[in-house]
């Protein structure tokens, strides 16, 4: 019996059974539930890397535990599951902050492991439905999640949420049910076929599409979808922020990949150029406008979560050129950004947590008082704006020669506007870190354990490897982004 299928249900199952352990944990210890917590993500990622090495061996596989008429399908590649590893790998860096500081109570901790489950289980589904329903998981977890701050209006920044993902939710639900109307089915794969009889220009089949698309858009926080991003990332702590723009936007974004490649296929877009056309502009506004309302801020996490819509901005429009380059670019430039936009969130709470820093005009003189930090925060800052031999390096270029190979040059030009427009606002933290004056309050190294420090000087580390690596990952990505767009 292949251990794919084992291992599939243990990755996506083993986070909820974690949360249920946390949650039926009667001592009501803190420590206790950071423990749970930490030993359930280990696991899981060593499900999940093992998963990632006998697809590596055996190539893209369908997993069908139950049939119709429940209909539950996995589609399982070396791509999916490194959409999960980037989940596990920033929470368990995320753990190092909550360890001291940050939320410790119970209701984080079920919600943080029930995020994950909501994670994998979007990643891997391979039927609309499910997709659908993990959301779901992935939407409650979240708010609860936002929840969780105790800064003013963070309940409200929460609901707020929830009801602007449960319409994005409910447009995709729309979709699938049209969508399933054509082709009596929910299954990617079959109802791909279907879709393919029944005609890509066919209008229904269009409506189904856009319906998917805005939907799954919404949760991406693409603009003019992308209110609820900012208010979450001002109003929840710092670790929730890096799960906001690290985690949340990667797995819609990835959700649509499959529904575009899997369902709809490239053949889609062939027959609907304007709707190929106004989904790649689309994506360019959203990476040039968030770039440059990013250049506008002067808060710390204003400047990261603009920086996030810019970022899913530059994933989605290399993962529309659909040739291999591009959305190999995209993928690398997906995991790199969550480790180090999460990263920074991190950094952000650290230099928040010690100095009551939290504007450029607070950044004054850094350097003088928390060195590491400070060559932290430039290291990350480097791989943001996409300078070699980073992470970002390596995905900017990758989507910018597979854009330029087939003829998208607009495309290859706004990678190049971006990392301009990355350097404007990223360079004056610099400047005020390295070349600022210290004038405010510093509580002392004491409030900063050495578990932080090592998290983040791993998450650099992390953003060099992927892209020294890269030649690497690129042989391993092969087979499933030829799958992909085949």
């Amino acid at each position: 019996m292949s251990l794919v299928g084992p291992l599939t249900a243990g990755v996506v199952v083993l986070p909820a059974v974690g949360a249920l352990a946390v949650f039926l944990t009667g001592d009501r210890s803190e420590r206790r539930y950071w423990r749970i917590t930490t030993l359930t993500l280990s696991l899981t990622t060593l499900l999940a890397i093992a998963l990632a090495v006998l697809l590596d061996l055996g190539g893209p596989t369908v997993y069908r535990p139950l049939e119709a008429p429940i209909g539950i399908t996995f589609s399982l590649d070396v791509l999916s599951v490194t959409v999960g590893l980037l989940d596990v790998v920033l929470k368990l860096g995320i753990l190092c902050y909550t360890r001291t500081a940050g939320p410790h109570d119970g209701a984080f901790h079920v919600s943080f492991l029930l995020f994950t489950t909501g994670v994998f289980g979007v990643v891997f589904s391979g039927d609309l439905v499910l997709t659908g329903g993990f959301l779901l998981v992935l939407i409650v977890a979240t708010t609860r999640l936002i929840a969780c701050s105790d800064k003013p209006g963070s309940r409200d920044t929460a609901r707020g949420y929830r009801r602007t993902a449960s319409l994005g939710v409910t447009a995709y639900v729309v979709g699938v049910v049209l969508a399933a109307w054509l082709g009596g089915t929910t299954d990617h794969e079959r109802l791909a076929a279907e879709l393919a009889t029944t005609g890509y220009a066919e209008p229904a089949t269009i409506v189904a599409f856009v319906f998917m698309t805005i939907g799954l858009g919404l949760l991406a926080a693409l603009i003019p979808l992308h209110g609820w991003l900012i208010e979450a990332h001002a109003k929840a702590d710092d670790p929730v922020s890096a799960l906001v723009s690290g985690v949340l936007p990667a797995a819609a974004v990835y959700a649509l990949v499959r529904v575009l490649y899997d369902v709809f296929t490239v053949e889609f877009l062939a027959a609907n150029p304007t709707i190929a056309s106004g989904m790649i502009n689309g994506a360019l506004v959203s990476l040039l406008l968030g770039s440059l309302l990013a250049f506008g801020q002067r808060n710390i996490k204003g400047v990261l979560a603009y920086s996030t819509v810019s970022q899913f901005g530059l994933v989605f429009a290399g993962l529309l050129v659909a040739n291999e380059t591009a959305i190999f670019g995209s993928v690398i430039q997906l995991f790199g950004h969550g480790i180090v936009k999460g990263a920074f969130c991190i950094v952000a709470g650290i230099i928040a947590i010690r100095f009551d820093a939290r504007t450029i005009d607070e950044y004054d003189g850094l350097a003088d008082r928390a060195p590491v930090v400070s060559v932290v925060f430039a290291g990350l800052g480097i791989a943001l704006i996409g300078l070699p031999p980073t992470v970002g390096f390596v995905g900017k270029w990758y989507i910018a020669v597979g854009a330029f190979a087939d003829g998208f040059w607009l495309v290859a030009l706004f990678v190049i506007v971006s990392t301009v427009l990355t350097i404007g606002y990223v360079v004056p933290f610099l400047s005020r870190i390295y070349f600022g004056s210290f004038e405010g309050t510093d509580h002392g190294r004491a409030v900063v354990t050495t578990l932080m420090i090592a998290a983040i000087v791993i998450a650099v580390v992390l953003s060099v490897a992927v892209g020294l690596a890269s030649v690497f990952l690129e042989s391993l990505f092969r087979e499933a982004i030829e799958q992909l767009v085949s």
